[in-house]
């Protein structure tokens, strides 16, 4: 399996200016008290991890997500709002909207400025809303999954393209038991209508899975349209896993890796390439292990950390090579930091984030963002820049509507903003379109690590993004 980057939502595209373009980076968390309120706090990216604490309340039962230099927290359980902070204005909350009086709200998910998705739990309708000013604009019926209940128990989600996978639980709420099969239920986002992953059995179908209750972020591999989902199935049963799903065919690929391998009921995960972290436990008392295995054969690598705490949440962040992991243990909650390489812990005591930590996201100011819809219609339209082909391994032509016939340069910047390389034109341009060939190596002529990289046109506006793997 080749090297590539797995994200955890949609890759955010930008317009670099020639300056370094991220103005901090951080590992944002939201606490609990388990009971009536939240916190946040922030955690350094980089030894010595410096914690600040109690920066904004949140409820008891808040996820977090990043979008566009904002900061999103879900409120959940007695809550039923979104609260967006603004990290620029001392992490205030510049914005909160209720999605319905005891809705319980799971995740969202952003198409753009003025769209994104809101799963709620005790819902049959999915809202759209418009995260800009908090108005619901729209929603869909998912009751075609509900069970006895009436409700489909829908949970987190992920956007591919112009399509939202939606996780659907399908719990018995008599006994709080995960009935099979649970389904990601696909939404067309230009005309907020199911589609039908199978089309040969009656009704409206969704993606089957292989065990129940999937629960947790699910990963999206974007270049190669697979998504990555979580399933614990029943409890203290080696029925789960984490499914690899399709995402253009809308059907499975299998198990990655089953629980048997794991060793126990799947929480959380992470993956990069050929190797992925998860936390697994095995009774009543949330004795949790962190463990490392093979994405290739699903094969078990280690186990690099047990705790007696629950662990909501952990983080890969490649661009550092860490692992963040949320550790609820009782006698010293927090955040402890692995070596995603090795699996080595690198902090002997959990940095401390006040009240329990509850959910993490990894935090990098952008100077500026696109939407990715208007970047495409205009790479289609040629009015800005495209990349051929994108995903690349070794070599991709980056092309620019003609800004300037004095344009003669172009340079390319990884997502921490520093520039990577400086192009010259090609000959093999047309009079019309500038072309640039870029090798995936920076000025020194090293091959530069897979990942999301921008590129733009000096002297010009034209401006775009492009994916390489090893």
């Amino acid at each position: 399996m080749k090297r590539t980057i797995y994200f955890a939502a949609a890759v955010v595209a930008l317009l670099f200016p020639p300056a370094a373009c991220l103005a901090a980076e951080f590992l944002f968390a939201v606490t609990t008290d388990y009971e009536t309120s939240g916190q946040c706090a922030t955690i350094g990216i980089e030894n010595p991890w410096p914690v600040v604490t109690n920066l904004e309340p949140v409820s008891s039962d808040p996820i977090v997500r990043v979008w566009r230099n904002r900061i999103y927290v879900v409120n959940r359980l007695y809550a039923d709002n979104i609260q967006v902070i603004d990290p620029e204005s001392g992490f205030e909350t510049i914005l909160e909207f209720s999605v319905g009086a005891g809705s319980n709200p799971q995740d969202i998910a952003f198409v753009s400025e003025t769209k994104a998705y809101v799963s709620r739990y005790e819902s049959t309708r999915l809202y759209e809303v418009n995260p800009s000013t908090g108005a619901i604009t729209d929603s869909i019926d998912l009751s075609t999954f509900a069970d006895a209940d009436g409700l489909p128990e829908m949970s987190r989600m992920v956007l591919f393209g112009k399509r939202l996978f939606v996780q659907i639980q399908k719990i018995d709420r008599s006994t709080w038991t995960p009935l099979f099969p649970a389904y990601l239920a696909v939404v067309d986002t230009e005309t907020n209508t199911l589609v039908d992953a199978n089309p040969s059995v009656p009704g409206v179908q969704g993606i089957a899975l292989l065990a129940s209750n999937p629960n947790g972020p699910m990963l999206l591999d974007e270049s190669a349209g697979k998504i990555y989902v979580g399933e614990t199935g029943s409890y203290f049963v080696p029925d789960g896993g984490i499914e690899k799903i399709d995402a253009i065919s809308l059907a499975s690929d299998g198990w990655v890796v089953a629980e048997s391998a794991l060793g126990g009921d799947l929480g959380v995960f992470a993956l990069s390439g050929d190797k992925g972290y998860a936390a697994v436990s095995s009774d009543w008392f949330y004795t949790t292990r962190l463990v490392s295995f093979r994405t290739s054969d699903g094969a078990l690598i280690g186990t690099h950390y047990t705790t007696d705490g629950y662990v909501p949440d952990i983080e890969w962040d490649t661009e550092t090579a860490q692992i963040f992991l949320a550790d609820r243990k009782l006698t010293q909650p927090g955040v402890h930091v692995f070596d995603a390489a090795t699996g080595a812990r690198l902090t002997m005591s959990p940095r401390n984030t006040g009240l329990p930590p509850a959910d993490l996201a990894v935090y990098r100011t952008i100077i500026a963002a696109i939407d990715r819809t208007a970047e495409s219609e205009a790479m289609r339209s040629g009015r800005a820049a495209w990349a051929e082909p994108s995903p690349f391994r070794e070599r991709t032509s980056l092309h620019f509507a003609a800004p300037g016939q004095e344009t003669s340069e172009a340079v390319v910047y990884d997502l921490r903003g520093r520039l990577v390389r400086t192009l010259r034109r090609s000959e093999r341009g047309t009079s019309n379109q500038l072309l640039f060939e870029w090798d995936g190596r920076d000025d020194a002529g090293r091959e530069m690590p897979a990942g999301v990289y921008f590129y733009r046109a000096l002297g010009g506006e034209g401006a775009g993004r492009v994916l390489h793997v090893r």
